[in-house]
């Protein structure tokens, strides 16, 4: 294939280090996999003696095949493969046992088992059990873990809450990810044989997606490169949003510094994006200082304007997003060349909800959080179903105590909760008749509650006269997350019962929202042809689209309420120029002027790209 001036300079860098600055649709596979071709059939260097490292099988697969498709020979002896696959393959010939591999899903298993041992009042709270272990994760990739890391989580003892999984993985004889990098760095520091064994082999290394590297990943890289420093790595700064398993864009800023002699070369042109496209992300990127600095120049010319349409309410949103789509399938774009792009997971439900409705086909890569069952919706549904007349024990224990009331579970002593009999058990008691007055209140105000059928109101009435915002606010607090994460998902929920004038109509709204859900996650690859693609922008990277919608690009969404710093807003500008620079000719940028009865502001970052 014809390669430009920039990557044909790129693919006939000879030794040393050299950084390719790849920006989005540049051709950086072809680069790769050109250069992989000119070491082996010009330069002849033995096919053994070269590594290309990426992060994702699928990437690495892609990469491989495509240097396949164009070798003048087989040359299989190239390693193509991740880092954990690299570093596994490492281990493997030099410890006297296989290391086994636990899960994801077999980490979370064993932490949640540290937490029914030893923090036994979080060990329901799977939200912080999967986060903590996040935290662990990254600390240990970034190399903190243990060297004075002051960790994010608060609520239970971080060190000892490490030191007791670590525990738990030694005695059941496995390594995690972070184990196999932590391992690979210290038997290469500590055996000089094994070094010399793999600087030897690994003659050429070449690393794709560079961006996305941790401390540890870089410096086993840095190792193994030594002494001839044959280090072709590739990425594009602009593209580094992985800061939360631990990947530092300063590891590339700082590439030239730890290699002078380095050769720099930028992939100018993007072959991906319409010009329209190409300039706007480009006036949005420019504004991050912490960055090279890139003249990228679109292959293709102009197409369409990028759209910017603003909305009343989601709702309306939701609406026209959905009526969009429709009008690009008839006009002839697949449904597969269609995506939604959210900056979060959350921000998915509407979407799923607006493309249900319009029975348009979808799917996500994401697994899309089901709002009806976050845990701080539970004892709202379980006051509507007491409204509804549902009285057991099971559903009065989902709200009793929130907030608290001090009722106790022991007190409830038949399968139908009778609060009349209740409050007469507490005025006869000998030291608990202060009960009597609390329970007398709680039948006031489900009484009154009772009296309501609009789903609607009934939500409203439990936030404020029973104080259930009041409750959500104590839980985030000690749950040490911003209030808005638990509030906003009640305003969700309330914001889509107003659709609704009976509680039976909104409960089977949800019930055909959940079975959506779930058959979405059970979708076969081979259904996704037609199928318009949902996705966060993390999950998002790497593909491309003809259109892509990118809703509620409001302050708060875009960028995120939790970006408080400006290290943090440039991380976000860049996640959001990600989402950007997926489509090739149509982008629709879409936001809202009120979010659930609150003016909205719109995001800055659309001023940027102005």
């Amino acid at each position: 294939m014809p390669y430009n001036k920039d990557q044909l300079k790129a693919i006939q860098h000879k030794d040393g280090p050299c950084l390719v600055l790849a920006g989005p649709g540049s051709g950086k596979t072809a680069v790769i996999s050109g250069r992989a071709r000119y070491l082996t059939e010009t330069l002849k260097v033995p096919p053994e003696n070269i590594l290309v490292v990426t992060f994702t099988n699928a990437a690495a697969n892609e990469m491989r095949n495509r240097y396949l498709q164009q070798a003048e020979e087989d040359k299989t002896a190239i390693t193509f493969g991740t880092f954990h696959a690299v570093f596994y393959t490492i281990l493997k010939q030099h410890l006297p046992k296989k290391p086994e591999v636990i899960s994801e899903g077999e980490s979370i298993r064993l932490l949640s088992d540290v937490f029914r041992e030893h923090f036994r009042e979080f060990q329901m709270d799977q939200e912080l059990i999967t986060g903590l272990l996040s935290e662990i994760s990254s600390a240990r990739n970034r190399g903190l873990y243990g060297n004075g890391y002051e960790p994010k989580e608060k609520r239970v003892d971080f060190e000892k809450a490490a030191a007791l999984f670590e525990e738990k993985k030694r005695r059941a004889g496995k390594i995690d990810f972070e184990d196999m990098l932590l391992m690979t760095r210290e038997l290469l520091k500590t055996d000089p044989e094994a070094l010399k064994t793999w600087r030897k082999k690994y003659r050429y290394i070449m690393v794709d997606e560079f961006q996305d590297i941790n401390p540890v990943q870089y410096e086993i890289i840095r190792l193994l490169a030594e002494p001839e420093n044959n280090l072709f790595i590739v990425g594009d700064d602009d593209q580094s949003v992985y800061a939360f398993r631990g990947a530092e864009p300063s590891i590339m800023l700082d590439f030239p510094k730890d290699y002078r002699d380095c050769e720099i070369v930028s992939l100018s042109v993007n072959y991906r994006s319409s010009e329209e496209i190409v300039q706007r992300s480009q006036k949005l990127i420019r504004h991050n200082r912490n960055r090279y600095k890139k003249k990228i120049v679109p292959e293709k010319g102009s197409l369409y304007p990028v759209e910017k349409m603003k909305f009343a309410t989601e709702s309306d949103e939701c609406r026209y997003l959905a009526e969009a789509i429709e009008k690009e399938a008839k006009e002839g774009i697949p449904l597969h060349e269609i995506a939604v792009l959210t900056r979060t997971n959350a921000g998915m439900t509407p979407v799923v909800t607006a493309l249900t409705e319009a029975r348009i086909p979808f799917y996500s890569r994401d697994k899309v959080q089901n709002i009806y069952r976050h845990f701080i919706m539970k004892p709202v549904f379980g006051m509507v179903n007491w409204a509804e007349g549902n009285r057991t024990r099971e559903n009065f224990l989902k709200f009793m105590n929130c907030p608290n009331r001090y009722i106790r579970r022991e007190d409830l002593r038949t399968p139908l909760v009778s609060l009349d009999q209740m409050q007469q058990m507490y005025a006869e008691s000998r030291d608990r008749q202060y009960m009597e007055e609390k329970i007398e209140y709680l039948s006031y105000q489900l009484s009154l509650l009772q009296k309501l059928s609009i789903p609607y109101a009934m939500i409203n009435f439990i936030r404020k006269f029973m104080e259930y915002d009041a409750y959500a606010k104590a839980q985030a607090a000690e749950r040490r997350v911003p209030e808005t994460s638990l509030l906003s998902v009640l305003d969700e929920v309330q914001e889509t019962a107003k659709a609704f004038k009976t509680v039976p109509e909104w409960y089977q709204h949800i019930t055909d929202v959940t079975y959506d859900l779930e058959a979405l996650s059970k979708r076969e690859p081979d259904m996704k042809k037609d199928h318009v693609m949902i996705s966060t922008f993390h999950s998002a990277k790497g593909l491309e689209y003809r259109s892509v919608y990118i809703p509620d690009v409001n302050e708060s969404v875009i960028p995120h309420e939790k970006a408080l710093t400006e290290e943090a807003l440039e991380e976000e500008r860049r996640m959001f120029y990600v989402a950007v620079t997926r489509a090739s000719e149509r982008l629709h940028l879409l936001s809202v002027e009120e979010r659930y009865g609150k003016r909205v502001a719109l995001s800055r970052y659309l001023k940027e790209m102005s």
